[in-house]
């Protein structure tokens, strides 16, 4: 074991070189540099600006800008103990040993490491505090809920998770701020009060704590209702197995079951989890540091990013892999200790037969990195025009990629998708949650058709106007013409005089049926003619459900009238008076659609490399998780501002939201790969799988037969965590300012819009509907994974 653990922190060394040229290659694909706020200040002379960028190695002796890796090196001379630039600032072979250093940060004009002394401490204490909040509270629920299956404490267990998923954590951080600022029960802000430098030790230490409270319970909350819904899941699993049935029919007391028997084998992938947890916490915690003012390392982090202060960014990620590592094997540890059967230096007996198998995975795995990192070398970056030609040919094709992708998925699941919807008449609220999901996505693909307004349409004569009333007026649908009252107090009175009709597959504004699979109806328009064009062409229409009908109401009043004066919001308006109805049937796309290609891309990927390294073990499962540790060191906010800003000239706000996703996805799936990593090799000591060793069996069907539905509970938790995970995440960056951007829309974008002091005052209660759009989402995934993991384990029947 000793050494094990030698040969996991001596991995680190490497581990950190490759994230540090990772990292810095990530901030220099923002523009800038770290020197642009002391170049637009009129005190500071350009002699300094020069010679700065001559310390940093931003210019070389000539005056031309170095590239990114030369700079790299910069910072590496000052980090390491070898030194080999010298006193001018230039390279030289005369090498010679110096005190390593994180250097100066440029924004702050003070040393990384004592700016960082000042910071970490605090994180430290709210990162220990919360995940000790989460664990405490989401551990014992869980269990009580699966003890009590599909009763009352099961149905408010599940109601209060729920309710925890739907809410932004900085929907949660400004609720806290304005229950402290309303009660006076708990501090806003900071990590101490004024008064607390007259403190005495015992005084000082309670008021920080006071302090702490807030910030604990809105991070906990964030990631309580996963861990929950998982602990659960996994203590369903264990109490139908046949070694817990065993110990009942010798007479074991129940307690002694549960404690010793069911939570050791349940607790597996919290215990994974917890590893690279405390890690994300310690540089994640942005939303909560930001909306509650504290002072903490992830808001100092995000600060210096879009600083462009380079060595202080290094400095905290750095740091972040290290926790990342350290963590990661404290998890293995663990989990070696609470189950017997892990053996985290044998290789499993998948490796002694199959070794063939482990090098194949291996090579296969290899030449995937290596075409595409090819494919992407050779995309003409440097050349905006022909990189514009590229990104628009690749937009059709990629649509129809994951198009294909979906109908694939859904032909491989049709058998239990076939039982699901067998068991709907049995099950009245499984019914209902299968209805409102139908719903949401035939809304996201008949968008244009249901809409009343265009996606864009601004009516600032009509801002905040409350839901339309639709009436019976003439023998057939109408709604009343509305005039504003107070346009500060958003009052509007209905006209007494002038009713508008309604009028079913009447005309609106022009759209293009195929949208929702990147065509744009005024580029199509603009294009030379042809076949593939024509085709497309047939698809354009102004066709819509439900529109006013204008030219009847012009009729009946004997003038030309404008539609601004008489719209229709079948669910209000926003602050810019457009159609909130028709935002949110737009704004389902990317929410809706997020949250499948990322739990399609990230489970798949993170099954197959966690399970093969869990099955093969030895040096597979060391290796494959060095990999899986980069890409989790990661900064995966940071990567998404670089990729943002690398994108943002070639694609819509919304086509580069789902780019970055996509992206993502393939990075994410290592978060993914760890927890299976740990439950499979929990699974290859198992008798039923050496039993398939001994038939015979291939790796892939071990892995498919055996595996597969073993992890099947985890799996669908995971992914109905998942969706609402990224529809919440695209609120909170939408709230960074870095989410989807105007004019497209999202729940997330819309749902961060609505936490205005104004919404609240003004009871503008409409404006939180993509928050009970997100909640119906939430619930209504979580019910279908509850009956598809009942489906998939025979042992699991819903009583």
């Amino acid at each position: 074991m000793f050494t094990y653990i030698l040969r996991r922190l001596g991995a680190m060394i490497p581990l950190l070189f490759f994230i540090s040229i990772a990292v810095f290659a990530l901030m220099s694909m923002a523009p800038g540099d770290s020197l642009d706020e002391m170049r637009m200040r009129r005190d500071v002379k350009p002699e300094l600006i020069a010679q700065l960028e001559k310390n940093y190695g931003y210019k070389n002796a000539a005056g031309q800008p170095n590239p990114w890796y030369v700079r790299y090196c910069y910072w590496l001379n000052t980090v390491s103990p070898v030194k080999f630039i010298d006193e001018q600032r230039d390279f030289t072979w005369h090498l010679k040993f110096g005190e390593p250093s994180f250097g100066p940060s440029v924004a702050y004009q003070i040393s990384v490491v004592e700016l960082m002394m000042q910071r970490v401490p605090a994180t430290l204490e709210l990162a220990v505090t919360s995940l000790l909040f989460e664990f405490l509270l989401a551990v014992p629920l869980a269990v009580f809920a699966a003890v009590n299956k599909d009763g009352w404490a099961d149905r408010l267990v599940s109601f209060l998770a729920y309710a925890s998923l739907s809410l932004p954590s900085f929907f949660l951080g400004l609720f806290a701020i304005k229950m402290a600022a309303t009660t006076g029960w708990f501090p806003i802000g900071g990590l101490t009060s004024e008064a607390s430098i007259s403190y005495s030790v015992w005084g000082k230490f309670w008021d920080q704590s006071w302090h702490l409270v807030l910030p604990t319970i809105v991070l906990g909350l964030a990631g309580l209702a996963g861990t929950m819904r998982i602990m659960r899941t996994t203590t369903l699993d264990y109490l139908r197995a046949e070694f817990v049935t065993a110990a009942r029919a010798k007479g074991v007391p129940e307690g002694r079951i549960l404690f010793f028997h069911v939570l050791r084998n349940a607790i597996n992938p919290l215990i994974t989890t917890l590893g690279f947890a405390f890690a994300d916490l310690l540089s994640g915690a942005v939303i909560v540091e930001t909306v509650m003012n504290y002072p903490g390392l992830g808001r100092l982090t995000y600060e210096a990013f879009q600083r462009h202060d380079e060595y202080l960014v290094m400095a905290t990620m750095l740091l972040g892999c290290v926790m990342l590592v350290v963590g990661n094997l404290l998890a293995d540890l663990l989990l070696a200790a609470s189950d017997p059967r892990i053996r985290l230096e044998k290789a499993g007996p998948g490796m002694a037969r199959r070794n063939r198998g482990a090098i194949w995975a291996a090579v296969a795995g290899l030449a995937l990195v290596v075409a595409v990192g090819v494919d992407i070398w050779c995309l003409p970056r440097s050349d905006a025009k022909a990189m514009g030609v590229v990104v628009d040919q690749m937009k059709i094709p990629l649509a129809i990629a994951l198009l294909a992708a979906g109908l694939t998925l859904v032909i491989l699941s049709w058998p239990i998708l076939k039982k699901l919807l067998a068991s709907l008449p049995r099950q009245p609220v499984l019914a209902l949650a299968v209805g409102a999901l139908t719903l949401l996505y035939i809304g996201m693909v008949l968008a244009p058709f249901l809409s009343v307004q265009p996606l864009d349409d601004q009516n600032l004569h009509q801002t905040y106007h409350p839901p339309t009333k639709i009436i019976w007026s003439n023998g057939g649908f109408a709604i009343p013409a509305m005039h504003v009252v107070d346009m500060a107090k958003a009052e509007y009175a209905p006209d007494a005089n002038v009713v508008v009709p309604l009028k079913f597959l009447g005309h609106g504004y022009q759209y293009n049926a195929l949208d929702f699979f990147g065509v744009d109806r005024t580029k199509l328009e603009r294009e030379p003619p042809g076949l593939w064009r024509s085709i497309l062409m047939l698809f354009n229409g102004d066709r819509h459900l439900l529109v006013p009908d204008y030219t009847a109401l012009a009729a009946k009043l004997g003038q030309p009238v404008d539609p601004k004066n008489y719209p229709f919001y079948p669910l209000g308006s926003d602050p810019t008076g457009r159609d909130l109805f028709s935002r949110l049937l737009y704004g389902s796309r990317i929410s809706l659609l997020i949250g499948l290609v990322g739990i399609g891309i990230t489970l798949t990927m993170g099954f197959l490399v966690g399970g093969l390294a869990g099955y093969f073990g030895g040096s597979f499962d060391f290796f494959a998780m060095r990999g899986v540790e980069f890409l989790l060191s990661l900064p995966t906010l940071y990567l998404l501002l670089a990729l943002r800003a690398a994108l943002a000239s070639y694609f819509e706000p919304a086509e580069t939201y789902l780019v970055i996703i996509v992206i993502l996805s393939f990075i994410g799936w290592a978060s993914a790969a760890r927890v299976l990593r740990g439950m499979s090799l929990s699974l290859r000591e198992r008798p039923f799988v050496t039993a398939a060793e001994c038939l015979g069996q291939s790796t892939g069907q071990i892995l498919f037969r055996h595996f597969l539905p073993n992890l099947a509970g985890y799996l669908l938790v995971a992914a109905t965590l998942s969706i609402p995970g990224y529809i919440l995440g695209e609120a909170a960056l939408s709230f960074l300012g870095i989410g989807i951007q105007e004019p497209s829309a999202s729940w997330g974008l819309m749902m961060s819009q609505a936490e205005q002091d104004r919404v609240l005052m003004l009871n503008l209660w409409w404006l939180l509907l993509p928050g009970v759009a997100i909640f119906v989402t939430v619930v209504s995934f979580n019910l279908v994974g509850d009956a598809l993991r009942d489906i998939v384990d025979p042992k699991m029947k819903t009583r």
